[in-house]
């Protein structure tokens, strides 16, 4: 016990010496002797009852981090986790600091006799001192799996903080993306109404003749003319493909005759054969003919028929052989009996014993014979059966022979007309293509015709604007030529007519350009349609990420009140350690205080003696506080107090 002790003492006094206790415990590294480390050990330790949370209060950066109110999430997180550390800390540093004391009292008190020399350890103070070790060792213990908790749930919030970091990050980055694409597709809308609007201005003044108009209709015109022509192409290669599918087949029926003399396992094959191809393609065209579904029908239930009449004929035959060699083994075995008979009839003449066992051997002999010939006679029956079975399987072989031959002429004819359908399908999908691409050019040149159209309107419109405004003219110079009006007013207004029809020609050769121009601009306007599409896709990307920030915030709730419930177990954790330590530290009270008796007023009188022995004879106390240098009876007294003053 002195050893580990000393042992714990001298680590602990490494732990202190390497500066990692709190700043407040100040012990002089220059201290040499025991006495001297006990009275510089602790100086300014504050006296709270609630331990942790008193220390916590007693420092300024504890108190503001504890009393501090975040607005956001990463500061409630960041205060929280530094109040952790914080108390986790100062629970460290004080119950490492307790032991120190308890462990270094325990070791003055085993080296007491050495140093006084006339006081020495009872066996009841000793085992006062190893039940003091095991509690503290049993609250070490405690203390430890609070502080692994701590650091787990500090783990954890790191965690999620960090998840969360990151994941807003990138929402931050995303959105500073979209806001920039945002931004450039806005640009470049203004810039593409802008244009509009500078071509709606200028098509005010643009004109369109009815030949271009009577152009754009013939040219539709036509469209719909090929498009009645593919069509009619179209049916005429329809009936081509019905001619070439019949003369396929009539072709077809002439080769098979020829190649149909094979045996008739070569024929139920190529038949299952065809059978089977002929259902994997008769498939696709069951919904469209109705001809070909029930050629299908037919086709599988005859496979059906003609794969049972073969397992059929497969059970007869196998039926039939095994009969056969029943009956010559039954043959066999019947020449044996009568081998076996004329050998027995010879040896009568042998004398009356062996007459005995052999009529005894013959009559079994005889037995057997009639019992062979029983059998033989059933299995003749059957065999008699059997190649009844099998003349009536050869005739069903016939039809089915037949039928094959039928079925083969079918999957031919078949086969051909669903390539001549693939080969027709195929064909129809191009033109339907062709059809398709053809409908969207002229809806397109129907369109161009439609703004054409109202351009037209509006050309004729200002036309007739400046015709009007001609004829007032030319009326204005009539009415001043009939009124005799003077000379200069007449050149004035020829002046005037002269420049109106310059401007004339200048708007029509300005019209012109303007045709030219609006060719050009309708190929640009074409992508007009892009710039809405990736306008589509930046407002779904926009509501997208508004419906990301609503759940953000809602994450940030959910945070929120997952740290006030921390918050609250980590309270009711302080309240309850330190129960705990009032707890034990009273039970301590009860169980060293004297019945009867008045511990202070024994602690004075100790007192007093004690400073006498510490005036004679100029030692160090046994029993002595390191910070009150109270001198105290025994070891427990020693440790109540020690916790009272220094706690």
């Amino acid at each position: 016990m002195i050893s580990a002790s000393s042992a714990r003492q001298t680590s602990l006094s490494g732990r202190h010496s390497e500066g990692s206790w709190h700043p407040c415990v100040k012990v002089s590294r220059c201290a040499k002797t025991p006495s001297a480390a006990r009275r510089r050990v602790v100086e300014d330790i504050p006296k709270s009852p609630k331990g942790i949370v008193g220390c916590c209060a007693w420092f300024p950066y504890v108190s503001d981090v504890v009393r501090h109110k975040p607005r956001s999430s990463t500061t409630l997180l960041d205060t929280f986790r530094s109040s952790l550390r914080v108390c986790v800390y100062l629970w460290r540093k004080v119950s490492d600091h307790v032991h120190f004391h308890i462990l270094h009292s325990g070791a003055m008190a085993s080296e007491g006799p050495m140093m006084n020399g006339d006081i020495s350890r009872s066996p009841g103070q000793s085992g006062a001192l190893e039940e003091t070790l095991q509690q503290m060792n049993i609250l070490i213990q405690e203390n430890r799996d609070l502080k692994e908790a701590l650091r787990q749930t500090n783990l954890m919030m790191k965690d999620r903080f960090e998840g969360l970091s990151a994941w807003r990050e990138k929402q931050r980055e995303e959105r500073d993306f979209l806001e920039n694409k945002l931004e450039d597709a806005r640009g470049r809308m203004e810039a593409l109404t802008l244009q509009n609007q500078e071509l709606g201005k200028r098509r005010v003044g643009d004109g369109r003749t009815e030949a271009a108009l009577g152009s754009v209709l013939a040219v539709s015109s036509n469209q719909n003319a090929e498009l009645e022509a593919l069509r009619a192409q179209v049916s005429r290669l329809q009936a081509e493909k019905n001619d070439l599918v019949a003369m396929n087949s009539e072709l077809q029926l002439k080769t098979d005759q020829d190649s149909h003399e094979d045996s008739f396992i070569e024929i139920i094959r190529v038949s299952d054969d065809g059978v089977d191809g002929v259902s994997g393609a008769c498939g696709l065209e069951r919904s469209r003919r109705p001809d070909l579904s029930m050629t299908a029908s037919r086709l599988e239930s005859e496979e059906m028929t003609v794969s049972q009449l073969l397992q059929s004929l497969r059970n007869e035959t196998q039926r039939g052989e095994r009969l056969q060699g029943e009956l010559q083994a039954s043959a066999a075995r019947i020449s044996e009996l009568e081998k076996r008979k004329t050998d027995v009839e010879k040896s009568t003449q042998t004398p009356q014993t062996e007459t005995k066992e052999d009529s005894g051997k013959e009559e079994k002999a005889a037995s057997e014979v009639e019992n062979l010939k029983c059998q033989m006679m059933t299995l003749f029956k059957d065999l008699q059966q059997a190649q009844s079975k099998l003349y009536e399987a050869e005739g069903m072989k016939k039809n089915l022979q037949d039928r094959c031959r039928e079925v083969e002429q079918d999957v031919v004819t078949l086969k051909a007309q669903l390539g001549e359908k693939q080969a027709v399908q195929s064909e129809n999908s191009r033109l339907k293509l062709q059809v398709d691409s053809m409908q969207s050019q002229t809806q397109m040149e129907q369109r161009k015709a439609g703004e054409e159209r109202t351009n037209l309107a509006q050309l004729k419109d200002a036309y007739t604007k400046l015709f009007e405004d001609y004829n007032e003219l030319k009326e204005e110079k009539k009415k001043r030529e009939s009124l005799m009006v003077q000379k200069e007013v007449v050149e004035e207004m020829q002046e005037r007519l002269s420049s109106a029809e310059e401007a004339l020609a200048a708007k029509q050769n300005h019209i012109d350009q303007m045709k030219q121009e609006i060719f050009s601009k309708e190929e640009k306007l074409q992508t007009i349609s892009v710039f809405q599409a990736q306008a589509e896709v930046y407002s779904s990307d926009f509501y997208a990420e508004r419906a990301a920030r609503e759940k953000l915030h809602e994450e940030r709730e959910r945070l929120a009140a997952q740290l006030e419930y921390v918050k609250k177990q980590n309270h009711q954790l302080q309240e309850e350690l330190d129960s705990l330590g009032r707890q034990s530290l009273n039970e301590m009270k009860k169980r060293h205080v004297p019945p009867g008796g008045n511990p202070h007023g024994a602690t004075a009188s100790l007192v007093g003696r004690g400073g006498a022995d510490w005036q004679h004879q100029g030692n160090i106390p046994e029993h002595a506080c390191p910070k009150c240098n109270d001198i105290l009876p025994d070891l427990d007294s020693l440790q109540i107090h020690i916790m009272d003053c220094i706690i």
